[in-house]
């Protein structure tokens, strides 16, 4: 027997496994709008291109969401029509050079002016709507866009539906009856320097210290631009329905006491099936935040709009519709 011995030491036992590392779930990038209307609510990332530009980014699946008052091109073969949905208004400021006069106009007087059956300014019936006002005896200089814009179209619209303008000229440019037809909008903003130059602009464009007619609003004030819808509700069963159903429509008259009279559409733009390029449900949910966030709030001189006015939006991802996404209590 040897001396000295001794019991073994118990062995130690043996750890738990560590449990996995989570892997690192990365955020959705945000949101990529395109188009000539910046965003006016979200945290979208936006880029100003033209409508052909915005339209090819979205086709290509570069971008979510155009935001716009024009018709996007037709997509390329394989890809689906976009879904065009009414998501703000803005107003378009009648905007003049005549030194010393505060212009008050209606729309039957500015559609005659913008189709040339008004040429002077110092028009009887320019003068019916400014008594007391000295009205100078120059040529109307309409200067106008030759290029597609949104801001053409409002007026055409509301010139159409007031009856002055027959449909057939229903039109995002027009330029035969102008003195100056200008490509760019810088181009444009210089010919206010003429007296007697009238053009026409978006809340974003108007040049500071230009001069900017009144409208007549329904009740017969006469008021400054405000970008608002203008339209009393409810509609009645049987009713037309209360916005256009794609951009090319026509706005119905403004009909609110106090409303201002001239205004268009800001149109978001989208892609309805939005399984493609790898992207998530939660995009597609964003997507439909972004056009409620847009639909309800204001800002940069533009509007959302009356929930009245607010329609369904439609994507799918897969075979099922995208629902909005619940938020946490």
């Amino acid at each position: 027997m040897l001396a000295g011995s001794s019991r073994a030491a118990p062995l130690s036992p043996v750890p738990p496994p560590s449990p996995p590392i989570p892997l690192l779930s990365l955020p959705e990038a945000p949101l990529q709008v395109v188009g000539s209307t910046p965003t006016w609510a979200g945290t979208a990332v936006f880029a100003n291109l033209p409508p052909q530009d915005a339209a090819a980014e979205l086709y290509a699946g570069r971008a979510d969401v155009v935001l716009g008052t024009l018709p996007l091109p037709a997509p390329p073969a394989g890809i689906d029509a976009p879904v065009a949905v009414p998501v703000g208004v803005f107003a378009v400021s009648v905007v003049y050079q005549l030194p010393g006069v505060a212009l008050r106009l209606d729309i039957p007087a500015l559609c005659a002016l913008l189709g040339g059956q008004i040429s002077v300014w110092n028009a009887p019936a320019l003068h019916a709507l400014n008594p007391g006002v000295t009205l100078p005896a120059l040529p109307v200089l309409l200067s106008a866009r030759v290029a597609r814009n949104g801001v053409s179209l409002a007026v055409a619209g509301s010139c159409v539906k007031a009856g002055i303008w027959p449909a057939s000229q229903l039109k995002s440019n027009w330029t035969a009856r102008t003195a100056f037809a200008r490509a760019t909008l810088g181009a444009q903003k210089s010919d206010l320097n003429i007296p007697g130059a009238l053009a026409l602009f978006s809340p974003l464009d108007v040049p500071p210290g230009a001069q900017v007619a009144l409208l007549r609003s329904p009740g017969g004030t006469f008021v400054p631009p405000r970008s608002e819808l203008g339209l009393s509700g409810p509609r009645l069963p049987g009713a037309p329905p209360l916005l256009p159903l794609d951009p090319f429509g026509a706005l119905h008259a403004t009909d609110a006491v106090g409303a201002y009279p001239l205004r268009g559409l800001i149109w978001a733009s989208v892609l309805p099936h939005q399984a493609y390029r790898g992207r998530t449900v939660q995009r597609a949910q964003q997507i439909l935040s972004l056009l409620d966030a847009l639909r309800g709030s204001t800002g940069h001189g533009l509007a959302g709009l009356p929930l009245n006015a607010w329609s369904s939006v439609r994507l799918r991802y897969g075979s099922a519709l995208v629902v909005p996404a619940i938020s946490p209590p």
